[in-house]
């Protein structure tokens, strides 16, 4: 009788592992937030970006492409009259090419193209102590958010906040404050790639 209870047991237990095992839930293409803000190169993104420090808001559709040594280039997809406007940054210099002039100049940069990049979301996290992590519901997924300050004492860029899927790892939208609170720049991911 007990030879019979102890095998009834461990059938018992594996069918319980079995099942254990059947309901993990997935596991995302990164094991934890860390790890995707430290193994993040480079992505590819098209991203709405829209400015919402002005009385009327501005939108632009933009294809990304960042490295995390801080190259970047951003073409202009919409608004229709500056479709193919480029911006790149190549480590030294900037340059603006405007198809419409078939003309590139060379720029000084602002503080608010470089905002807009997840490449610099995720430097600053990797040195920034002072994160407010949040997990949250949205329309059924779980998201986190990760909010932080912005170093340099500019008005309209105070603080950021990514928005990132949890189950996938992948990052959905990235809002910039400015010192009084209100959301100046909120940029929305698309096909966002990374590390191909």
């Amino acid at each position: 009788m007990k030879v019979k209870r102890l095998i009834l047991m461990c059938f018992l237990l594996m069918i319980a592992f079995t099942f254990y095992g059947c309901n993990r839930p997935e596991k995302a293409s990164f094991h934890s937030v860390g790890n995707f803000f430290k193994e993040l190169k480079q992505y590819e993104s098209e991203v709405k970006v829209t400015f919402l420090k002005d009385k009327q808001p501005n939108e632009m559709k933009i294809k990304q492409v960042a490295s995390i040594d801080g190259t970047y280039e951003f073409t202009v997809i919409e608004p229709e009259h500056l479709k193919g406007t480029k911006v790149s940054y190549d480590g030294n210099q900037i340059t603006e090419y405007y198809p419409s002039l078939n003309k590139a100049v060379e720029v000084k940069g602002s503080s608010a193209q470089n905002e807009i990049l997840l490449t610099s979301f995720v430097s600053r996290y990797l040195t920034n102590e002072n994160i407010k992590k949040q997990e949250i519901q949205l329309n059924g997924k779980a998201i986190n958010t990760y909010e932080m300050p912005i170093e340099g004492n500019f008005k309209y860029l105070s603080k950021e906040k990514l928005w990132l899927d949890e189950k996938n790892q992948l990052p959905l939208k990235l809002e910039i404050y400015d010192d009084a609170g209100n959301i100046t720049i909120e940029v929305i991911y698309e096909d966002f790639k990374f590390n191909s």
